[in-house]
């Protein structure tokens, strides 16, 4: 594998997530303003270049985001437990906007782009399930125990049934049967879970201070021989592909096959804290970093 960063450029805020439109060269950036308001930005490519189509600022910061529905709209969860859902084009005001948690989203995920389901995890301890059609209500909520923070969620499937991932900052990780609702497994890892994802009969699964895949109908644990002693922000599996990468506090992306590592790509001197592939150009990513901007390139 090789990798090369192809453009960078430079925020006026502090990203916090990153996301493609399906079928498209555009992909929305979400994140905080020095004011401590949210923002919203849809970027476009244009040759070598990154344009910006459209943003809004947000009364509260802006976490997380997911791209939802035919017709591609983006839904955000924010400081205040709120999830918005807004139209790309204009991002003016909310088409709908809830107050779906007690306390901060920290988490999204959709199972894909073309149905309007999503879930999010929240401080307040919550995973809770939602059709952005009709978002009054949760259709589904997972509560804890205890009252702890989710940091990530993560929506698959196995053979039989459509499955929901959940991380904790105590570094608790439980797969959820979304259809049966119960627990099948549920696992115990050393540090806070920062981000999950699926690939094929595994969870990939990045930590404060490690990297693991995790046999979905076991729960057997592999470690990955990742960089230690910095977070591992965020794990995402190139589509497609046997490989995944991973975004980390020291400004890389690492990609590995199985556990072991293929290729290291240096973005930043800060913190790589989202990164999404883009599901119609293999290998085409987008980042973004802690010292305000969006990179995109390309590892294949």
């Amino acid at each position: 594998m090789k990798g090369e960063r192809l453009i960078s450029k430079e925020l006026s805020f502090t990203p916090y997530d990153v996301k493609w439109f399906p079928l498209s060269s555009r992909l929305c950036v979400v994140g905080a303003t020095k004011k401590g308001t949210g923002q919203i930005a849809v970027h476009g490519l244009a040759g070598k270049h990154v344009e910006l189509k459209v943003e809004a600022e947000t009364n509260s910061v802006v976490r997380c985001a997911a791209i939802t529905g035919q017709a591609r709209h983006v839904t955000t969860g924010d400081f205040e437990g709120q999830i918005q859902t807004w139209d790309p084009q204009k991002l003016d005001v909310p088409l709908t906007s809830i107050k779906g948690h007690e306390s901060i989203v920290n988490c999204m995920s959709s199972l894909n782009q073309t149905i309007s389901e999503i879930a999010t995890g929240s401080r307040d301890g919550c995973v809770k399930v939602w059709d952005t059609r009709q978002p009054e209500k949760a259709v589904l909520t997972i509560k804890s125990n205890s009252k702890r923070d989710i940091w990530a969620v993560a929506f698959g499937k196995d053979i039989n049934s459509k499955v929901l991932a959940v991380g904790y900052e105590d570094g608790l990780v439980q797969l959820f049967d979304v259809n049966g609702s119960q627990y099948l497994w549920n696992t115990q890892l050393k540090d806070g879970v920062c981000s999950i994802d699926f690939l094929n009969d595994k969870l990939l699964v990045s930590t404060l201070n490690g990297a693991y895949k995790i046999n979905i109908e076991s729960g057997k644990i592999e470690q990955v021989q990742a960089t230690k002693d910095t977070t591992l922000w965020c794990i995402r599996h190139i589509p497609n592909t046997e490989h995944f990468t991973i975004a980390d506090g020291n400004g890389k992306l690492s990609t590995y096959k199985d556990t072991n590592l293929d290729n290291i790509l240096s973005i930043s001197k800060h913190p790589v804290i989202s990164l999404d592939w883009n599901k119609d150009k293999k290998g085409l990513f987008a980042c973004c970093a802690f010292d305000k901007t969006i990179n995109i390139g390309i590892i294949q």
